[in-house]
């Protein structure tokens, strides 16, 4: 009976859960037992747009652009294939329908600046369908012209500073800085070759270069002596421009001893760069005595800007006899028939200028054979020093022939090729920088040795 009551007493506990249950998800999801709705038979409703929780925007006026300008709001649309002008100064934007009156895809812009007295001209006209091709010098100038904008070249730096040159040089006076800097700035320019040949083609030797040289200023000589140099440096068309004005005269008129070192040392300069493997220029220098004014330099008394001015033109000297052996060396060398006729026409041209014989019949084996000895003397050596050795010794090894028989038996020299050859071979050994000189000391010791004589 006990059992009974038991199962009992369950059953009952069981029905009346379930019937709690029943009751509070029926309180908490009322629509459970509803059955939804097929996707087909879902309906969306819509919010009518007057709606009064929709917020509406007033839509903007379509521009309709014309032939003449109107000016455009901060955020204003404008469709494509416009002409928009921008002033710099107020923002006030302008636009416009294209002259043309083709659709472009694109606008076209333009920028005004009313600071200035005169408004640019309206840039009316886009650029042309074949603008990305090569456009000349001339065309990019007229394009731009519109614009207030220009583009120089330097060649026309070069004409604007000729013509203010011989403008100042009216006005000149000796306080007057406004020509050395002109003529700097052309200096400057002179070192294209292209830019040199015009200068020269204008007449830029007789309108510029030879009034400074002429001029009384030192400092007008000098930096005229300096801009002819620089343009005639490996321009042939200068060199011979040079050599056509008579200026080879005039140069070396001014490295008398009386004028400053500047204007004598960049004379020299001039010269070097109008003579160098052009042997018309040097037969010209050979009969305006050159050589003898040149050799001139070395009789002077001793200081430290002669000293400058014989490096100067033992360099040069150096240059010219290496010049000689050099062509007969291509002569020899060469195999095609062309450039052989004009090898040996080079070589012709050296031999009728003698200028070996000449150097030495003006004494300047003697020369360099003194500056060895007082090189010597000298040790240690500074870096002009070095520079002299190895321009002196290189004169005496392309001159061997004549010079050794005006050295012969000269022992202080020999002497003094053995002082410096022990010098350099010590250096040597602390810088391989030294090596070169070593080796030309060493070859001078041995070639002008009086016993292998």
């Amino acid at each position: 009976m006990l059992e009974m009551s038991l199962v009992r007493l369950f059953l009952i506990i069981l029905v009346a859960a379930s019937l709690g249950a029943f009751l509070y998800l029926d309180t908490v999801f009322y629509h459970w037992d509803r059955v939804l709705p097929q996707p087909e038979e879902m309906v969306v409703e819509t919010v009518p747009e007057s709606s009064n929780n929709v917020t509406t925007f007033n839509k903007p006026k379509e521009f309709v652009p014309t032939n003449e300008w109107q000016i455009i709001g901060e955020d204003q649309l404008i469709p494509p294939g416009l002409h928009i002008q921008i002033d710099l100064q107020t923002g006030e934007k302008k636009v416009k329908l294209m002259e043309d009156n083709k659709k472009n895809s694109t606008n076209s812009l333009a920028i005004t600046d009313n600071s200035k007295p005169e408004n640019i001209k309206d840039t009316e006209r886009s650029l042309p369908d074949n603008s990305h091709k090569f456009r000349s010098y001339e065309e990019l100038k007229d394009d731009l012209k519109d614009l207030n904008m220009t583009i120089k070249s330097d060649m026309d730096i070069m004409d604007e500073l000729s013509k203010k040159f011989q403008e100042q040089l009216k006005l000149y006076e000796d306080s007057d800085k406004n020509l050395q800097n002109i003529l700097t700035d052309l200096e400057y320019l002179l070192h294209q070759v292209d830019t040199a040949e015009v200068f020269v083609k204008n007449k830029g030797i007789q309108l510029i270069i030879i009034p400074c040289i002429n001029s009384n200023s030192s400092l007008m000589k000098a930096q005229g002596a300096m801009l002819l140099g620089s343009a005639a440096s490996n321009n042939q068309k200068v060199q011979i421009a040079s050599l056509e004005s008579n200026v080879i005269p005039l140069l070396l008129k001014y490295i008398d001893d009386e004028y400053l070192f500047s204007v004598q040392k960049n004379c020299i300069f001039a010269l070097s760069s109008i003579t160098r493997r052009f042997p018309l220029a040097q037969k010209q220098l050979i009969d305006n005595n050159g050589i003898q004014t040149f050799m001139s330099v070395f009789k002077r008394p001793t200081t430290e800007l002669n000293t400058k001015l014989k490096l100067k033109v033992t360099q040069l000297l150096e240059d010219l006899t290496i010049e000689i052996e050099d062509a007969k060396l291509t002569f020899k060398e060469e195999t095609i028939k062309k450039l052989s006729t004009e090898a040996a026409e080079r070589v012709r041209q050296y031999d009728d200028l003698h200028l070996k014989d000449i150097l030495v019949k003006n004494g300047w084996c003697n020369i360099l054979g003194n500056e060895f000895v007082i090189l010597s003397n000298q040790i240690p050596l500074d870096e002009e020093n070095h520079d002299m050795v190895e321009a002196s010794g290189k004169s005496l090894l392309a001159m061997q022939k004549l010079c050794k028989v005006k050295l012969q038996g000269n022992k202080e020299l020999y002497q003094s090729f053995y002082t410096l050859q022990t010098h350099y071979k010590q250096l040597h050994q602390k810088d391989v920088f030294f090596d070169e000189l070593y080796q030309l000391t060493t070859e001078l010791t041995n070639t002008y040795d009086p016993v292998l004589e």
